[in-house]
């Protein structure tokens, strides 16, 4: 066993027992997708570019938060004193590469790349890292988990993966690794073109020292250009002197030149494939103190760490004190997703605070800047923030122009939701239900999808109140008992992405009655429609008296209003005019068309409307079809 460790074994440990963890994970979500552990909370490259965005617009991109960004800087701070640890130890990529490349020697297919193609790929990972940094500024979300190996394998290709992107990547690392040693690592990887960029730290301080002091003199430049610069220099130097890196680093490999006897074993051993043995001190960009040299030397003393053998497990320890320390900070962190303030400065700092937590609908940075949208319209709102870890929202308002009752009450929307169509003639029970804990819109969709299970609920609507006021539409001869128990159901499972998964429910009900008045089915299907209202095709540029309409009676009409736009993409795209779409209740669901006078013929239009698939056309040039929801009398 010492033999073993001595000879570095402690990496390779290291290195199977996180792969086991991943592992394990991984297949526990498969045989229970609610323990589902999310990979891309423990992710510093998504941290070090939420650094970015967060300086760039004030937004965390996509769901990242605290935690992310300590990791981020953990990431940094190790590059910057102790070498690119997490690429010699943690990285499961960088794990899969050197298996790949020992296959490769195996196999007897690995290729040396001579000394100018080395230089030309290394910018590849520069360009990767500038497009990954560029798209993901411009959109806020992580752009590479559309590609990474890693995020695709362990999420099984989840929503935010782009398939041929991915499979792309993972044939680059397999082959590449198998045929050139570390390919992935040394020509593709944009972490590894981040983290050698810090190793050049004093280029990296001077440009962007420069960029400060260009943006204290007033002069708009875009974090974009810092960002181009610092690539840039990094691939310049890297190629130009990468055994002279301008870094802070405290610890490195070491070789006494008096008792080495000139073997060539540390060369050899370098996953890297840095010439160790013509090094004194290695300074090398690639070198990430895996330490795979200091076991391979047959003498004593002669490789080490700082001169020192006591200091062979250093980057080890400091490794363990990093990562620990960081998982412990990031879980003490709070970070805002969107911190936003749209008044002066003296107006926000005498504003009153109003915090609330609890809202599922603070997902990521999507629904946080719906959530900015909705609360800047209210008078008196000054600033808010969202955190996504902990579904809570801030809100700095004027509290001589709105309350904080008002200020939550603006929060809450109230919904209909129709869920199955009752016989006109028939009695329908009106129940109201107090209920806590059902606030935002996925509390509803959960609402939605439990009473859905029940055969004796035909629609239900939300009210603002303290608890929630719950009107639900029923059989006449419905059990208040049984609805109570259905609606406090703790869990209930839910497919998403095509994967299933169990949502924990924290519904409560502190009254249920049932109304005196009751309505019949007919006044329950026309109450709860929800109609639409659209022009477009430019709309505008005609009279009243150019245009013409008809209607059209549903057979179906999809509780999802939304379905409506397709119907117009689809329409609309192929008859330029048509020009409106409304859809009503009259004694039935009806949708009229308006289009231009004698411009189009109205079968043309019918038929469209009432083809199999509806093909809808992105503003990109993406097409898709989808099958019509929609059916007619």
């Amino acid at each position: 066993m010492t033999r073993f460790l001595k000879k570095n074994g402690i990496r390779t440990i290291i290195q199977m027992a996180l792969l086991a963890v991943v592992l394990y994970w991984w297949v526990r979500a498969i045989i229970n997708p609610r323990l589902f552990v999310d990979f891309e909370a423990y992710c510093p490259m998504g941290g070090i570019q939420s650094m970015f965005t967060f300086l760039d617009n004030g937004a965390l991109a996509c769901s990242m938060s605290g935690m992310q960004l300590v990791l981020g800087v953990t990431l940094l701070i190790a590059v910057l004193l102790f070498s690119k640890l997490f690429c010699a130890y943690i990285c499961p990529l960088g794990t899969i590469s050197e298996w790949f490349g020992k296959l490769g020697r195996k196999m007897k297919i690995q290729a040396t790349i001579p000394p100018t193609a080395d230089k030309l790929l290394r910018v590849l990972k520069y360009v990767l890292l500038g497009i990954t940094f560029y798209f993901t500024l411009a959109s806020n979300e992580l752009f590479c988990k559309e590609y990474d190996p890693f995020y695709a394998a362990a999420s099984r290709f989840g929503e935010d993966v782009v398939p041929w992107m991915a499979i792309s990547a993972m044939l680059v690392l397999a082959i590449g690794s198998t045929v050139i040693p570390m390919f992935w690592c040394r020509y593709v990887c944009p972490l590894g073109a981040f983290s050698n960029l810090f190793k050049h730290i004093y280029i990296v301080l001077t440009l962007v020292i420069g960029y400060a002091i260009i943006y204290s003199l007033k002069i708009e430049v875009s974090w974009i250009y810092l960002l181009i610069s610092l690539f840039i220099a990094g691939y310049f130097f890297e190629v130009l002197l990468p055994e002279k890196t301008k870094s802070m680093q405290v610890m490195k490999i070491t070789r006494n030149s008096h008792s080495c006897i000139d073997c060539g074993l540390c060369s050899k051993k370098c996953p890297q494939g840095i010439d160790v043995a013509s090094l004194e001190v290695v300074n090398h960009a690639d070198c990430n103190l895996c330490g795979d040299c200091l076991g391979a030397c047959p003498v004593s003393d002669t490789l080490q760490v700082n001169q020192k053998n006591n200091f062979r497990w250093m980057p080890v320890a400091a490794l363990f004190v990093l990562v620990l320390g960081g998982i412990y900070l990031g879980n003490k962190l709070e970070v805002p997703t969107v911190n936003m303030k749209w008044a002066d400065d003296e107006v926000v700092a005498n504003a009153a605070l109003f915090e609330y937590s609890g809202l599922k609908n603070i997902k990521c940075y999507g629904s946080s800047m719906s959530f900015i949208g909705q609360i800047k319209t209210v008078p008196g709102v000054v600033g808010a923030a969202t955190y996504v870890n902990s579904k809570s929202v801030k809100v700095w308002y004027d509290s001589t122009k709105v309350s904080s009752d008002g200020i939550k009450k603006s929060l809450f929307t109230p919904t209909k939701v129709h869920v199955k169509d009752p016989a006109d003639s028939i009695k329908v029970a009106i129940v109201e239900a107090k209920v806590y804990n059902l606030f935002d819109q996925m509390d509803v969709f959960y609402m939605d999808q439990l009473l859905r299970k029940r055969k004796d609920i035909y629609a239900f609507e939300s009210s603002f109140g303290e608890p929630v006021t719950l009107r639900m539409y029923c059989d006449y001869d419905i059990d208040l008992e049984s609805l109570k128990e259905s609606i406090e159901t703790e869990s209930i499972p839910l497919i998403s992405g095509g994967k299933e998964f169990t949502q924990e429910l924290e519904f409560e009900v502190s009254s249920i009655d049932r109304l005196k008045e009751f309505a019949y089915g007919i006044n329950v299907r026309q109450y709860m429609f929800m109609p639409f209202k659209r022009a477009f095709n430019d709309r505008s540029k005609y009279k009243n008296n150019e245009l013409a309409s008809f209607e059209m009676v549903f057979d179906e009409y999809p509780r999802n209003k939304q379905m409506m736009d397709f119907m117009i993409n689809h329409v609309g795209k192929a008859q330029p005019y048509v020009v409106g779409m409304v859809t009503y209740f009259k004694t039935e669901p009806t949708l009229r068309v308006f289009f231009v006078r004698g411009k189009a013929e109205p079968q043309e239009i019918v038929d469209r409307i009432t083809e199999e698939k509806f093909k809808i056309t992105y503003d990109n040039g993406v097409v898709e079809e989808f099958d019509n929801p929609y059916t007619f009398k």
